[in-house]
């Protein structure tokens, strides 16, 4: 249990270190990393079991590895700076970060089920889901923003983890392979927006409004 709970901790310290870089390059490797850390999660769940087994390994597969390399691959082809632009500064973001972790730590108890077999990751899941957020609506660029929902869907994994052994085997394959499809269409629509305006930037497309 102790090493589960040092993972636990790991994978929320890789959600504060998204929220807080400003490198597109360094924020990939942390949600890999993030991946990797919730496979082991998974494997240390796994007590024998071939369902947990499988679904860390799928995890580590999709969102540890494809995932990454489709995000890189993605902004090599739009030659887009690499630098994360935001609304706030990284010292403000940090500091929202840190309420809303503190909040997720303080409302989480109430969300941990009785028989829960990770219930120490409850309230990391809800601050993942929270930082997620944070990450979507204080950044300009269309892939830092798909890359905040990404942690966000890991938030919602580590709950189903931490609560109830997580979920039958062919809904976390299936999870698993809608992100990476969400992801993949996400690239397309991304695509076409660089290609009609030229660039990626949200912020800059409020003049788009009516």
């Amino acid at each position: 249990m102790a090493l589960l709970n040092t993972l636990v901790l790991a994978i929320l310290a890789t959600g504060f270190l998204m929220v807080s870089r400003r490198s597109l390059d360094a924020i990939i490797r942390l949600y890999a990393l993030q991946n990797i850390l919730l496979a082991l999660v998974s494997f240390g769940l796994a007590g024998g079991e071939l369902h947990f087994v499988l679904a860390g390994l799928a995890l580590f597969a999709v969102k540890g590895v494809l995932i990454p390399w489709y995000l890189f691959w993605l902004i090599d082809r739009l030659e887009v700076s690499h630098e994360v632009e935001g609304y706030l500064s990284v010292s403000l973001s940090l500091l929202l970060a840190g309420l809303l972790t503190a909040l997720a730590f303080r409302v989480g108890k109430a969300f941990v089920l009785p028989e829960a077999p990770l219930p120490q990751g409850v309230p990391v899941a809800l601050s993942l889901v929270l930082l997620g957020i944070l990450s979507m609506v204080s950044r300009k660029k269309a892939i830092s923003q798909v890359l905040g929902f990404l942690a966000l869907e890991n938030g919602v994994f580590l709950m189903a983890l931490s609560e109830s052994h997580g979920l039958p085997l062919f809904v976390e394959l299936g999870v698993a392979l809608d992100a990476f499809a969400a992801v993949f269409l996400a690239g397309i629509l991304i695509f076409r927006i660089k290609g009609e305006m030229g660039h990626v930037d949200t912020a800059r497309m409020r003049y788009l409004r009516g």
